[in-house]
């Protein structure tokens, strides 16, 4: 007997606001051209993808082809858009307004290139998951949402769809070991070794495949040519998956480990209160908030409110964590890139001509602290020499 594997395959592609060109076309060349490519090749190929509205504006400025390729996709039925935050922020650390904003943000411009109306999902940026935000997500008019198996204290079972109490969203979980690995690459030794009929439902970044990880061995061309594979949206899961089961969840990332939890340290890669640097983004975060809303008539409040918009992008805070997530995960740590983002929430400030002398010196005094301990840090402990 030939037993079967059901792949619920969710992707999440970004890039931060302030990616280098050359860095974009490196990751278009190299991972999103590549799964366009299959995706038209293999029409059995399909996915849940979470595309953030900060990428499709880049691919609009530098790659239209691409977007159109992708809209062709999404029309025809093989790729299932979910919505995020346009800016990739760590929802959970935001206030409900900002968490509010950053939805609209996404909405607007994904309502320019595709049909909102199909759009049931979403995707909370690493998959960080408060109560607060499961509100404002069910509020927004969201169906589902995808979370890691972190997130609820239970036995998980694939052929199962579960609800949450409090807001009665649909909620999958992703397979937490099969995702951090290479999926494609997983499923194709279970077919290979032909064990029993499974539903298999992994999460990760889009640009595994290609970027982060070449396949050299083409094991996910291979697992598209294999009959005794289906591959599924999260759409198709949910419509076909006859068992639900209400639960409560917690609050947590695709990263959390227990001991965080435990800890109660549930987004330790974005806030650890250890981490010199990321009190101090959250500081001058906090006062750019802050002032943004104080001068909400000052001639350049579009300009602080954008910087503001960018600045709190994940990676901004992710960069400064300094840990290795896995084999396909280079060390979370690049000065550049928390320098990037700490440049534009000090703007957000620089920009407010009704901001006063002393609201803006202490604003770049709580950046340059983080300039100085960035830097320290980085010559203190990455310097070879």
């Amino acid at each position: 007997m030939t037993n079967k594997i059901t792949w619920i395959n969710f992707l999440h592609i970004y890039q931060p606001p302030w990616q280098n060109k050359g860095v974009l076309d490196q990751v278009a060349s190299e991972s999103y051209e590549y799964l366009l490519m299959l995706f038209e090749r293999y029409p059995n190929f399909k996915a849940s993808l979470n595309i953030t509205g900060n990428l499709v504006e880049q691919l609009n400025d530098y790659y239209p082809g691409l977007l159109k390729r992708l809209q062709n996709l999404v029309d025809k039925g093989q790729i299932e858009l979910s919505s995020s935050s346009k800016y990739h922020a760590l929802l959970p650390l935001l206030s409900k307004s900002e968490i509010q904003r950053q939805i609209e943000l996404n909405q607007e411009i994904l309502a320019k290139y595709f049909d909102l109306n199909q759009i049931k999902g979403f995707y909370m940026p690493e998959m960080a998951y408060c109560d607060q935000v499961a509100k404002v997500v069910k509020k927004a008019g969201f169906e589902w949402i995808i979370l890691d198996a972190i997130n609820y204290q239970g036995e998980i079972k694939a052929d199962t769809f579960y609800i949450h109490q409090q807001t009665k969203l649909k909620v999958v979980f992703r397979n937490r070991a099969i995702s951090k690995s290479y999926p494609a690459e997983v499923i194709y030794k279970k077919l290979k070794q032909n064990k029993a009929t499974q539903t298999i439902i992994t999460a990760t970044d889009g640009e595994i495949y290609g970027h982060f990880h070449k396949d050299w061995q083409g094991h996910l061309e291979k697992i598209l040519q294999n009959s005794n594979l289906l591959v599924k949206t999260v759409a198709q899961y949910l419509e076909e998956t006859k068992e639900a089961r209400s639960i409560n969840l917690r609050s947590g990332s695709w990263e959390s480990s227990e001991l965080e939890l435990k800890q109660r340290i549930p987004f330790a890669l974005w806030d650890h209160p250890k981490n010199k640097i990321h009190q101090s983004l959250w500081h001058l975060v906090s006062l750019a908030t802050k002032l943004v809303g104080k001068y909400k008539k000052d001639k350049n409040w579009f300009w602080a409110r954008q910087h503001l918009d960018r600045g709190v992008s994940s990676c901004t805070f992710w960069w400064a964590s300094a840990k290795k997530l896995s084999n396909f995960s280079s060390l979370t740590w690049s000065p550049d890139m928390i320098d990037a983002g700490a440049e534009e929430l000090v703007r957000t400030i620089r920009s407010l001509s009704l901001a006063s002398t002393k609201e803006k010196i202490k604003a770049e005094k709580i950046y340059l602290d983080i300039k100085k301990n960035t830097w320290f840090t980085h010559w203190s402990k990455y310097n070879k020499k």
